[in-house]
């Protein structure tokens, strides 16, 4: 991974996840302060999922612990929409680093980086999997979400004709 294209947000001292709407029409957002900066970064169910398992991933080098920080707002306030996300974990810290790819509201690009302490980001990781699982249940073939009337298959094309799940 190439750090030097990512503008740098330092430590993050406090992830939350959190969710507005009823499932189907659900949006979700990571509320990440760092050092310097408050991030409100927008993301779809599935890259929270997966940004969740990939920090699972590196549950078993730390211990689950609380975190109960009075945050202060931060001198920089940015709001994106997520478009790629990459983490790496740091053994000799045990940091893990998030490089995020995200655009702002008027369609601006930006790359950042930030770390988190592993221990604070499974709490993350768990909180977040427990709001997912929250919505829609997820197609075991396709993995989109499964609505309340049922779901049309896109993996089954071309094999079985209309096949309706749900």
């Amino acid at each position: 991974m190439d750090r030097e294209k990512y503008l740098n947000l330092g430590k993050c001292l406090q992830i939350m996840p959190q969710t507005f709407g009823k499932p189907g029409n659900r949006t979700f957002l990571l509320e990440i302060y760092c050092e310097d900066h408050f991030i409100k970064l927008w993301l779809e169910k599935q890259q929270l999922a997966l940004i969740s398992q990939e920090i699972k991933k590196y549950e078993p080098f730390t211990s689950l612990t609380t975190q109960n920080l009075n945050i202060e707002e931060s001198e920089s306030k940015f709001e994106y929409k997520l478009v790629d996300f990459a983490v790496e974990f740091q053994s000799n810290s045990n940091l893990i680093d998030f490089y995020i790819v995200a655009v702002d509201l008027d369609d601006k690009n930006i790359a950042a980086t930030f770390s988190y302490e592993n221990k604070f980001a499974q709490n993350l990781a768990k909180d977040s999997l427990i709001m997912v699982s929250k919505g829609r249940p997820i197609c075991n073939l396709c993995f989109t979400p499964v609505n309340e009337d049922g779901h049309f298959c896109i993996k089954l094309n071309g094999h079985i004709e209309n096949v309706k799940i749900g």
